[in-house]
């Protein structure tokens, strides 16, 4: 980005670079956006016939950083072929799961709302017609999770499209406000084990009934599958 600024007749150039990286892992990568704020004032003094003006600019520079990171979990026994390890808890994963974990104790609900506008939840578990056969076969109620939805390999695949990710916080104490945020992820698990996480911080108590789709309060993230 290049900023010109004329004052008094002299020009200054202001050019801020910004610079990403990115590094590419095959396990479990997250995303970390960090934007900081830098402001550069410049001012000019003149002189005409003993009377000063002064004249004051200031440029303020937004920089985004990409962070890669790469986290490992164990299980012990060791998962299965059609399992991953997320928090030491073997989870299914079929054809594709998403799995569910927050950052404090307390009874938090994963919902994922299928292409079809197929609300998967605890009040409608499956598998069935009603959740386009995806399986909500974990529940945690009183931990850090994790819970998961996801598509058995024996089953049809998983409906092609767009999937929201939402987080409903049942009960949590202290409550989820901005002195104590909660952070909830989300991690998209395929069958060829890439695993893609999704994060979102919450300030305060947000509830929309258990549904999920691009406008609820409660939603995390979207996924585009295949």
């Amino acid at each position: 980005m290049i900023c010109f600024i004329l004052l008094g007749g002299i020009i200054a150039v202001i050019v801020v670079a910004v610079l990403s990286s990115t590094k590419t892992m095959t396990t479990i990568a997250t995303t970390k956006r960090i934007t900081t704020t830098v402001s550069t004032k410049s001012t000019i003094t003149t002189q005409i016939a003993s009377v000063f003006t002064t004249s004051t600019t200031t440029t303020t520079t937004e920089t985004t950083a990409v962070t890669t990171i790469i986290t490992t979990s164990s299980c012990s026994p060791s998962c299965n072929s059609q399992q991953t390890c997320i928090q030491s808890v073997c989870l299914n994963v079929g054809h594709l799961a998403f799995a569910l974990t927050w950052s404090q104790i307390g009874d938090g609900d994963i919902v994922v709302t299928t292409p079809n506008g197929k609300a998967i939840n605890y009040q409608n578990e499956g598998p069935s017609s009603s959740t386009d056969q995806g399986i909500l076969d974990r529940d945690d109620s009183d931990s850090i999770g994790p819970e998961n939805i996801y598509w058995s390999s024996s089953s049809s695949l998983p409906p092609t499209g767009t999937y929201y990710l939402c987080f409903e916080p049942y009960s949590f104490n202290p409550t989820i406000s901005s002195s104590n945020p909660l952070t909830v992820t989300y991690h998209v698990v395929r069958s060829s084990g890439t695993i893609l996480n999704i994060t979102k911080i919450f300030t305060s108590t947000l509830s929309d009934s258990y549904n999920c789709d691009a406008t609820s309060s409660t939603l995390v993230g979207s996924f585009s599958y295949p």
